[in-house]
């Protein structure tokens, strides 16, 4: 169940360029994260910006964690693009944040035992959630591809170690030159077609819409995480719908419904 609280700023520093890691000390929310769900954090409190902005949970420790000094806290990953991100990256030590969380619905996880592999594909701070999956998966066949503009846009490559990891970069400045979908796609013949392998995306609407339209034939499990602008975060403004397949309705919430679903159901949108 989503709650309003107060968390207290532990670690907030730079990564890498202009990607950010904030730490929380919130044991309300981090005792109840899954893998793909989201937290809403207010970046102001001069009500400029008004809105608060959604962030992905990169990690989460229950207070039950085995290291009793991580235990509570909860991380996210975050791209200083605009005046919340702006206003975030000020963030100091000991200073009092307000959060709603944790929200949405994540990754369902593939069964146990299973021959097929696990496969995660993202981009960008996309990753900060396949990140928090990737910490849960049990499966002993694990494929991460992860994709950027430069080297400065790899993020979390080294939160796999149970995973084979694939780098592209599109100036070719860190793994193969191109995009993660064309890695993944020069990568795909070593997966067995007759396995119903399971897949996870999360990245830039480009990037899902590429995979969406080269997976089609695929009779394999695909989930998606969608990244949308939201206003409220727990589906009351209806601003951050997508188009989907279901009979019943045309329309759902990313933040409300999502924002995982199944790769299948999402109906894009001509551009």
């Amino acid at each position: 169940m989503a709650l309003q609280t107060d968390g207290i700023v532990l670690n907030n520093r730079k990564i890498k360029s202009i990607y950010f890691l904030l730490e929380i000390d919130c044991p309300a929310i981090a005792n109840e994260a899954k893998p793909g769900q989201f937290v809403m954090i207010s970046t102001s409190d001069n009500h400029h910006p008004l809105l608060r902005r959604p962030f992905s949970i990169y990690k989460s420790y229950s207070t039950l964690h085995p290291s009793k000094e991580k235990r509570g806290q909860l991380s996210i990953l975050y791209k200083k693009v605009g005046k919340g991100t702006q206003k975030m990256s000020t963030f100091k030590e000991g200073q009092k944040v307000n959060l709603i969380g944790p929200l949405g619905n994540g990754f369902i996880l593939p069964p146990l035992p299973s021959p097929a592999a696990t496969i995660l594909i993202g981009g960008g701070v996309g990753m900060a959630s396949l990140s928090a999956l990737g910490e849960a998966l049990c499966s002993e066949k694990i494929y991460v591809f992860i994709g950027g503009k430069t080297k400065d846009d790899i993020l979390c490559e080294d939160d796999f170690p149970k995973g084979k990891v694939f780098i592209a970069t599109e100036d070719g400045s860190l793994g193969k030159k191109g995009t993660v979908v064309d890695l993944f796609l020069s990568e795909i013949e070593r997966f067995d077609r007759g396995r119903p392998h399971h897949v996870y995306i999360c990245g830039p609407e480009g990037m899902v819409k590429s995979l969406s339209k080269a997976l089609k034939s695929k009779k394999w499990i695909i989930q998606v995480s969608l990244e949308a602008r939201m206003g409220c975060g727990f589906g009351a403004c209806w601003g951050c719908v997508v188009k989907t397949r279901d009979t019943e309705m045309a329309y759902r919430r990313v933040c409300k419904d999502g924002p995982v679903f199944p790769l299948s159901e999402i109906v894009w949108e001509s551009s």
